[in-house]
């Protein structure tokens, strides 16, 4: 039994889906053990869960190695005041989710402190900077990953690992989405979350579903937005194109959706669960995609395509987002065709491979596992 003493976990994460799975775990840590106390870098969801929140560094978003230069000497700022806090008061584990631009760094400040620290939702590092699973092997107490394919990875090195399964089937199970539009005429325009996502990517969307709207004049569109300032700029972005900008009803929409318009990113599982067939798109900075193409070393942006380990849903980066390219295409899923039904065969499959349900439950199982063990 955990002693009496109220305990602290640090959080760490610096993106909206990494806020979400944040809040969930933190949940779960509380329902488990009422001693614990929360606080860290994060949002909104997290601090509603119960997470004293320092900073809102999920709503900043910031992503790309050129958008990551502008902000780097305040983020650098961050960082070094943040391990030092933690040194000179050191809490009963770091928690880090994703992000890991910032969260690798911190953990390397921490190496040596004697602070547990425990990675949730694994970096990419089967898709670039491979080398960094060495330093995750170093610094972290504990690695908690949420694809299967990622236990072998850091076993194979001598990692303590463990598999809990993808929190967006957790999420899932939840659910009770309405149907507030026609699931026969819906198209989702899922541009991402963060500003610069929105600014490269919606009007090229737009233009899609322009052309969409030509050949089928009965088709409505809706794109779900995480909060007030996204909401304007996509209003300002849409100008006078009929599509319904909704805050908060990411799931509502995908509920209803006949077919979407997807941003590489966690949206492309979430849409895969749901069933809903889609096309991805993606597009940054022209010298952080050149950069990208140094260090990157997969065949597919899409997790869902990473996933399948073949090319179930069409991508489409940089320069190759043409819209005489995605429309057929698009139609093609619209309509009731071979092709569509193909999809939805491979992305039932996709589903299954991301485990069952109670992701953020066996997180903090493990969570308090090292905890309690005693070696700080």
């Amino acid at each position: 039994m955990p002693d009496s003493t109220p305990r602290r976990i640090y959080f760490v994460a610096g993106e909206a889906s990494g806020d979400a799975h944040g809040a969930h775990l933190i949940e779960s840590l509380a329902r488990m053990d009422s001693t614990l106390t929360f606080e860290g870098l994060g949002g909104v969801k997290m601090q509603a869960a119960g997470m004293a929140l320092e900073h809102d560094l999920a709503a900043e978003g910031i992503m790309g190695f050129v958008e990551v230069l502008k902000h780097a000497p305040r983020m650098r700022r961050m960082l070094l005041d943040t391990a030092a806090r933690l040194r000179a008061d050191p809490p009963a584990a770091v928690v880090l989710i994703d992000y890991p631009g910032f969260n690798i760094r911190l953990a390397k400040l921490l190496e040596g402190s004697g602070i547990p620290v425990i990675y949730y939702i694994s970096p990419q590092v089967w898709a670039w900077k491979k080398g960094r699973i060495h330093t995750l092997a170093r610094v972290c107490r504990k690695m908690l990953v949420i694809f299967p394919f990622e236990e072998k990875l850091y076993r194979d090195i001598g990692v303590d690992c463990t598999f809990v399964g993808h929190p967006i089937i957790e999420e899932f199970a939840h659910l009770h989405p309405r149907q507030t539009w026609d699931s026969s005429r819906m198209i989702g325009i899922l541009p991402g979350s963060r500003a610069q996502e929105i600014s490269r990517l919606y009007p090229a969307m737009l233009d899609v579903a322009r052309g969409l709207l030509q050949e089928r004049p009965d088709l409505i569109f809706v794109t779900p937005c995480t909060n007030a300032a996204r909401e304007e700029q996509l209003r300002e972005l849409a100008g006078d194109f009929p599509v319904e900008i909704v805050p908060g009803a990411m799931y509502d929409v995908l509920s209803s959706a006949r077919f979407c318009l997807v941003a590489s990113g966690t949206a492309t599982l979430e849409t895969a669960v749901f069933g809903v067939p889609m096309i991805i798109l993606y597009r940054v900075s022209p010298l952080t995609y050149a950069l990208a193409r140094m260090v990157v070393d997969i065949k597919y942006i899409g997790m869902v395509n990473i996933l399948a380990g073949r090319g179930i849903v069409p991508e489409f980066i940089q320069h190759a987002i043409r819209v005489s390219r995605i429309l057929p295409l698009s139609l093609s899923l619209i309509d009731d065709t071979t092709e569509r039904e193909q999809m939805l065969r491979d992305l039932a499959e996709v589903r299954a491979m991301l485990g069952g349900g109670g992701a953020s439950e066996r997180a903090a199982e493990e969570v308090l596992a090292v905890i309690n063990s005693g070696h700080t």
